[in-house]
């Protein structure tokens, strides 16, 4: 990263709705490594605790979206010099945004008990409501400016859905501009594709799958445990069942996989959040090509059947 020390980090305080996977997308294009919602098993437990030095953070130079939200006045004090980036829209149209998610999404989130405790933190409910979710906004929006008020160098707001893009935040991180349109993701249209694919990709490891096999998925802690009700997951990595990270490397990532092969695991399953990895970590990906059968191969899921 061109000006920010690695001990500096940035940090997503908008609420749901309000542009934080584009700002999230937007970082990680400017070689900030992002982490969107972030709901892995040990951030959890740490957020529980009360303990906002998190381990994500090692691995991670920004983080974007609620799951943060309520603690900046720690973090600003844990991780000094960070930069605060406030994404924000105009409120009617984020009431019928929010709605709306809630109504297609809340119901069958795959991280269901940690957004459930995310969401008493931040909203103070797990149903929408209109009259508290306008309080909710109105206040955090209020007290995040007072709290930073007078520290341009570490405090940005963002309308990114009224157009802010590119010009606001590299100035704001000191990076020059990339040539590439700015992004905008998660728009309702796509939130409804994910969810389609979600399915097909559920009933994709229904099928492939024999009742009774165990196989490793590989998601990027995005698809949850919704997909353990039609047969049984290890997430990768994992300690004692719960999702640990990503691998530091090739090796590690082999040595993983084969000691999963060998307590039983039949199959591993990519699914589409996670066909980075394929690139990411090539030698892994040689050693399942040149060792296993690759049984499936479409836009939501590359499996391996481990047992040949």
């Amino acid at each position: 990263m061109a000006r920010l020390g690695q001990h500096q980090k940035v940090f997503g305080l908008g609420v749901s709705r309000t542009g934080t996977k584009s700002l999230a997308t937007a970082l990680n294009e400017l070689g900030i490594k992002t982490i969107h919602f972030p709901s892995d098993q040990t951030t959890f437990d740490e957020l529980k605790k009360g303990q906002y030095k998190l381990s994500i953070l090692e691995s991670h130079q920004g983080v974007v979206d609620i799951p943060l939200v309520p603690y900046y006045a720690q973090l600003d004090k844990i991780y000094p010099g960070s930069k605060f980036i406030l994404t924000i829209r105009e409120i009617g149209s984020w009431l019928k945004s929010v709605e709306s998610q809630w109504s297609l999404w809340r119901h069958r989130d795959p991280h269901k008990e940690f957004t459930d405790f995310v969401c008493a933190c931040v909203y103070g409910t797990l149903e929408f409501n209109e009259h508290r979710f306008r309080y909710v906004y109105e206040m955090h929006f209020r007290n995040t400016l007072e709290y930073l008020a007078n520290r341009p160098d570490d405090f940005l707001v963002m309308n990114i859905m009224d157009g802010d893009g590119w010009e606001k935040l590299c100035p704001f991180l000191e990076l020059p501009m990339p040539d590439l349109p700015f992004p905008h993701r998660n728009k309702l249209e796509e939130t409804q594709k994910w969810m389609h694919r979600f399915d097909l990709a559920i009933q994709d490891i229904s099928t492939l799958i024999p009742p009774g096999n165990t196989f490793i998925l590989v998601d990027d802690a995005k698809l949850g445990n919704e997909i353990a009700t039609v047969r049984r997951s290890i997430p990768f990595l994992e300690r004692n069942g719960q999702y640990w990270g990503l691998p530091p490397d090739d090796a590690t990532a082999i040595r993983e996989l084969e000691r999963l092969r060998q307590l039983g695991a039949s199959f591993i399953a990519f699914a589409w959040p996670a066909f980075w990895w394929l690139d990411y970590y090539s030698e892994l990906h040689r050693n399942l090509r040149s060792k296993f059968r690759c049984v499936l191969e479409n836009e939501r899921l590359i499996v391996f059947d481990l047992r040949s």
